[in-house]
């Protein structure tokens, strides 16, 4: 895996999202991007996206080098529910 100190300038710009994803949508190796349309490889390993693995998946991120925006797909997550038992007030 190659860690580059910056995708480019202003590689995530938080004020902005993509919009829902329609239902049934599989995420392709390039995608057009959300925002102005240029097609977007998949995957990027700028130290962002490095330090935010626990949450998004590098390899899953699309950042637009046009425009600067970026976005992933949410599909497939796990929800683990903790019980906490034997424990006295």
């Amino acid at each position: 895996m190659l860690i580059r100190p910056e995708h480019h300038k202003n590689c995530h710009p938080e004020h902005e999202h993509a919009p829902e994803t329609t239902e049934g949508h599989t995420p392709q190796d390039i995608e057009p991007c959300w925002h102005c349309g240029t097609p977007t490889d998949q995957g990027c390993y700028c130290l962002e996206c490095a330090d935010n693995a626990d949450y998004i998946a590098p390899g899953a991120v699309y950042h637009c080098k046009l425009c600067n925006r970026w976005w992933a797909y949410m599909t497939g997550l796990n929800v683990t529910t903790i019980t906490f038992t034997g424990t006295e007030p």
